[in-house]
């Protein structure tokens, strides 16, 4: 089953958590068509330590993965949002990103980090369209300190030719009660 959106059939994606070593291993396939080199290397490396693994799954075909961490109490980190090329197009980074943003809401972060390449233009967008914007690292000195800027440069593992990028939650009035 697939629903209609801009004219186009929408795969019935689903995401779950991924937490055996085991069932990490499904999403290799998509890591190896998405990133090469460095980034290959270190997307393989991430998605053995690091500490939430979503998969998208359309019946059991794993089509994308995101990889998420706390960088602290408060503060979350998108290391990667990654859909094979066959399933591009089609909403599921989307779904991934969205789901990451849930993730964080329900761990009571107050912000969102990811890092993107300069050049990847489709990733920007995608951030962009959820409430991401780029954020220099001057912006984060004044904001948290010098340190703890170098800090979560540091802890997103953010190298030459990447730009970060973040979103405030937004918690909204919570009713008083009478």
């Amino acid at each position: 089953m697939s629903s209609k959106q801009d004219g186009e059939a929408r795969p019935e994606v689903t995401i779950r958590e991924l937490s055996s070593t085991k069932e990490r291993e499904l999403v290799e396939p998509v890591l190896e068509k998405s990133f090469e080199g460095w980034y290959l290397w270190h997307s393989r490396r991430t998605l053995k330590d690091i500490e939430t693994v979503k998969v998208a799954l359309i019946g059991e075909q794993p089509v994308g993965v995101s990889m998420l961490k706390m960088l602290n109490t408060k503060l979350g980190y998108v290391y990667y949002i990654a859909v094979s090329p066959e399933w591009r197009g089609k909403g599921i980074a989307g779904k991934l990103l969205d789901n990451s943003d849930e993730h964080f809401f329900n761990r009571v972060a107050n912000e969102i980090f990811a890092g993107i390449s300069e050049d990847n233009s489709e990733s920007k967008m995608l951030f962009t369209s959820r409430g991401y914007k780029e954020v220099s690292f001057s912006e984060l000195s004044k904001k948290f300190g010098r340190l703890h800027a170098v800090n979560l440069y540091r802890k997103m593992v953010i190298v030459s030719g990447e730009v970060v990028y973040s979103k405030e939650i937004s918690r909204g009035l919570v009713p008083k009660e009478n």
